[in-house]
């Protein structure tokens, strides 16, 4: 059986469609139509990609080895989307104002990779403090966590967002609540107080992911 072989079995079987791995892989059509047709085969991250959203084995898909389900768990691994500045608390109740680009440049900056599906201008922030550690046993967002923040995001209610309050020159992390026409920033942890935010407060951008180090 030939990797195109291959390839169509577990499209057939998995329901998935030339334009799918278009769309999830984000090749070109021209590409994807020589994979089928045996021209080309796809390598490094595409050929992961590629097994993982068919749902096989990487060995078996591209040079017919063993199969389709074998070890199929720990041959594929997050499925990740891109990665984010890790920026200060500053600079984040800056972030409307600064120059992204400049950020970038940085050649001592550190990236995070994460697996959110959020815009390229989102950032990575470490969390300080214990205002968002629940002391009830509800969800809770420990200190020293890296959060993936997209402002591009609407900030809605329920939501986790980073925002800047008028009197404050660097960002917090609070859980967003709003009540009829009043907003409010509440902390998981109840040892701390909910805060008013009628007017005197900036929206930054919302918490997509939370990545813990052990």
């Amino acid at each position: 059986m030939t990797f195109q072989d291959r390839l169509e079995q577990q499209m057939k079987a998995t329901s998935i469609k030339g334009i799918d791995i278009v769309n999830k892989l984000n090749v070109s059509k021209g590409t994807v139509s020589q994979w089928r047709n045996g021209v080309t085969k796809p390598g490094g991250e595409n050929a992961i990609r590629l097994a993982k959203f068919l749902r096989c084995n990487l060995t078996w898909l591209i040079e017919g080895k063993g199969s389709p389900n074998k070890n199929l768990e720990l041959e594929l691994g997050p499925d990740l989307r891109g990665k984010a500045p890790l920026i200060s608390w500053v600079q984040a109740g800056k972030w409307k104002e600064i120059d992204v680009n400049m950020i970038r440049e940085d050649v001592g900056i550190t990236y995070y990779q994460h697996t959110a599906n959020v815009s390229d201008d989102s950032f990575a922030l470490r969390v300080k403090g214990d205002s968002m550690t629940s002391n009830t046993g509800g969800k809770s967002i420990p200190e020293g966590s890296v959060i993936i923040v997209d402002p591009n995001l609407s900030a809605e209610h329920g939501k986790v967002v980073v925002a800047r309050l008028e009197d404050s020159n660097e960002a917090t992390l609070k859980q967003l609540v709003i009540d009829g026409g009043s907003k409010y920033l509440k902390p998981f942890n109840n040892s701390y107080p909910t805060m008013p935010i009628n007017g005197n407060c900036t929206i930054i951008g919302v918490v997509k992911q939370v990545i813990q180090d052990f």
